[in-house]
């Protein structure tokens, strides 16, 4: 498979020329062939162009080949990169083919009859090597495919992963479990990746991506999710760069659940420096190479000459002080970073029961496709109307994008746990719950039952257009796995009577799509939008003075941006005039100081402050009937937010723009003077620059 969208590359390092024909001739048009002459050159274009495959031939001066191959091979960059090994032996003038990955070696006589160098461009005689290259090459470049990738992306297969959950601690029988599970996983092979969650219910548990990292060890593709409940962007980064190195790929990008009171010595602090939207934007950024600035080189400055100099001549006091200003001038030049490989999703709550809290998940979902997810798990729920309505709304949407159905083996203990929304986003409505009751008094505690509904789940997920299976549950075992694949693949050519055993509305649940009475799926024809609109004062107030204040097209704009700077000049008054904004955005809305103001994007709701979670581009999976999954008494911001907008039917404007992280470089600094000086991200987006600075 090709990476972010390039072709397939194979370097030829080789002195002789011949060689490179040979090989183009032998991948055809399925690789490209890139060429190095000597060792240094080779070693420098794997470096900058990671190859796919290094064919490694006779290198000058003599021993070179064999030089340059111990450098590869236990280089950080160049170690995982496969080598063949293709040289003249000086005996007999033979070819031999070696495969240092798979210690294949093949002799000469059975790739090239020995030739006179003068007919080394008879195609004749390179016919059978050519072919016989071409085998190892396509092996080799299959090896390292990404098998998830490929099974979520071609239509004609349906991905399974199966969710494994960590324990605390390291030693753990748990931890032994999940191995145990991966490794006949690995050897049955009915399953394409094994996911491992990321400390789930928020608990502190095995790291995720250490236990991916041995699972890709035992011959299975690994499944990260990656919360950033706990990590800045910083270490997320980080991560990244570890998971990239170590070739784990996969990745499922999460909101991740509020910190439990779990943890040592009680509840830990959420970080939430990003959200889903915004780790999607930072893996795309990597897959496409991270540009980021480096420092080149420093000069020593006065700050007076960016306001017009210092006076022509000075006096001995203005002198000192223009020496006491004196500072260092740091000049930065762009770097980009080597690419990485990687294939993000992200997840989906479909099952929401107000209007507010349902559009607010789709206008967050268009954002992360925008952002660059590449799949989509959903929530666990049990509605197949719900799922239905997923697969529409892409349609609708234009957007090509697999859905994987999540399919949670549910027994009673958890259904009873979802339905009392002790795990925020997991939706068991009471007419389920209370099926479930009854089927756990038969004999087998309603095993049988509970395996037959995952089954049917997955031949309705699969017959209505799912890509694949997020198969998941506490103690599920490879052989449950197994036969929900092998029923629900029995039970796939009936898959529309099953449809109606998932009729599990939410009281008074809200459908993005009226109802095919005839399917128990859903019409393409909408339901009627008829969320009450709210329209509380201080909301009302915010409009005015920002379509006053804050609209660059106003005329009172235009007058304030020179007082704007002016007052930012002047330490004293620029303080004074923090503390009063300050006290002013603290009595309205709660606000934190952050420097870097949401306001404008959650309908003058402050994120930073009134979300625990700190979502600036739309509402996590968590809330429940409209409330917030962690304020319980409070309604989710983004449904208040829904219903402000809905009366200016403004309400799409949730999904019209990425709102980047906060930038906590403008922590406890005046937002408006921010705004009007060009330095956050409202005035980036809508395009105000700085104030031009004068070079010394």
């Amino acid at each position: 498979m090709a990476k972010n969208g390039k072709s397939n590359r194979v370097l030829v390092v080789s002195s002789e020329t011949a060689l490179v024909d040979m090989v183009r001739k032998a991948v055809g048009d399925s690789l490209e062939v890139i060429y190095a002459s000597n060792q240094e050159e080779g070693l420098e274009i794997t470096r900058k162009e990671m190859p796919d495959i290094i064919a490694l031939g006779y290198i000058e001066p003599q021993r070179a080949t064999l030089a340059l191959q111990r450098q590869l091979q236990e280089g950080w960059i160049t170690k995982g990169i496969p080598i063949l090994l293709i040289y003249l032996d000086p005996q007999d003038s033979s070819w031999r083919v070696l495969s240092t990955g798979k210690e294949l070696q093949v002799e000469a006589d059975r790739y090239i009859y020995p030739f006179d160098k003068e007919e080394r461009t008879v195609i004749s005689q390179l016919a059978k090597p050519i072919d016989e290259l071409k085998d190892i090459l396509q092996s080799l470049i299959k090896e390292q495919a990404n098998s998830v990738k490929e099974a979520i992306l071609n239509p004609e297969k349906f991905c399974i992963t199966w969710e494994q959950i960590p324990g605390r601690g390291a030693f753990e029988t748990q931890q032994e479990k999940l191995i145990e599970n991966v490794i006949k996983a690995a050897k049955r092979g009915g399953i394409h990746a094994v996911s491992v969650t990321d400390n789930p219910g928020g608990n502190p548990a095995l790291s995720t991506e250490m236990l991916c990292t041995e699972i890709k060890k035992l011959g299975i593709e690994p499944l990260v999710h990656l919360a950033f409940r706990d990590k800045n962007r910083n270490e997320c980064e980080s991560l990244l760069y570890g998971l990239a190195a170590l070739e784990v790929r996969n990745l499922l990008l999460l909101t991740g659940d509020y910190p439990s009171d779990g943890g040592f010595k009680g509840r830990a602090k959420p970080v939430f420096d990003l959200d889903s939207v915004q780790g999607l934007e930072m893996v795309e950024s990597m897959n496409k190479g991270l540009e980021h600035r480096v420092m080149w080189r420093e000069r020593t400055v006065s700050p007076l000459n960016f306001f017009g100099g210092a006076p022509a001549s000075p006096s001995k006091k203005q002198e000192a002080e223009l020496r006491a200003q004196l500072q260092p001038l740091v000049l930065w030049r762009e770097r980009t970073l080597s690419p990485t490989d990687f294939f993000a999703g992200t997840a989906v709550s479909p099952f929401k029961q107000q209007e507010a809290e349902l559009m607010g998940q789709y206008y967050k979902l268009k954002k992360k496709i925008e952002a660059g997810a590449k799949y989509i798990i959903t929530q666990v729920g049990y509605d197949a109307r719900k799922y239905h309505e997923l697969l529409q709304w892409l349609k609708v949407n234009g957007y090509n994008i697999p859905v994987l159905a999540n399919i949670y083996i549910l027994p009673f203990g958890s259904a009873r746990t979802f339905n009392s929304n002790q795990v925020p986003g997991c939706v068991v409505p009471d007419k389920l719950l209370a099926e479930i009751g009854k089927e756990r008094e038969a004999e087998d505690k309603g095993r049988a039952t509970r395996l037959d509904r995952a089954s049917k789940m997955y031949a309705i997920a699969k017959g209505m257009g799912c890509a694949g299976a997020h198969i998941g549950g506490h103690g599920s075992t490879y052989e449950m796995v197994e036969e929900i694949i092998d029923k629900g693949e029995k039970l796939l050519p009936n898959w529309q009577d099953l449809v109606n055993e998932f009729d599990f509305p939410q009281e008074n649940g809200f459908y993005l799509f009226k109802k095919d009475v005839k399917t128990g799926l859903n019409l393409n024809e909408p339901t009627a939008q008829n969320a009450k609109a709210i329209h509380p004062p201080v909301y009302l107030l915010s409009r005015v003075a920002h379509v006053t204040l804050f609209n660059p097209d106003s005329v009172v704009f235009k007058l304030l941006k020179p007082a704007a700077r002016f007052l930012d000049s002047k330490p004293s008054l620029k303080s004074i005039f923090g503390t009063l904004e300050h006290m002013g955005k603290a009595a309205l809305f709660d606000c934190m100081n952050c420097g870097d103001c949401s306001l404008f994007d959650v309908a003058f709701l402050c994120p930073m402050s009134q979300c625990p979670k700190n979502q600036r581009n739309g509402p996590c999976g968590g809330s429940y009937e409209g409330w917030c999954e962690i304020n319980t008494d409070k309604k989710c911001i983004w449904v208040q937010a829904y219903k402000r907008l809905k009366g200016h039917k403004k309400e799409s404007s949730i999904g019209d723009y990425i709102v980047p992280p906060c930038n906590w470089e403008l922590t406890s600094s005046s937002s408006w003077l921010n705004f009007y000086l060009g330095r956050d991200h409202t005035a980036k987006r809508l395009g105000l620059e700085p104030p031009e600075i004068k070079q010394p």
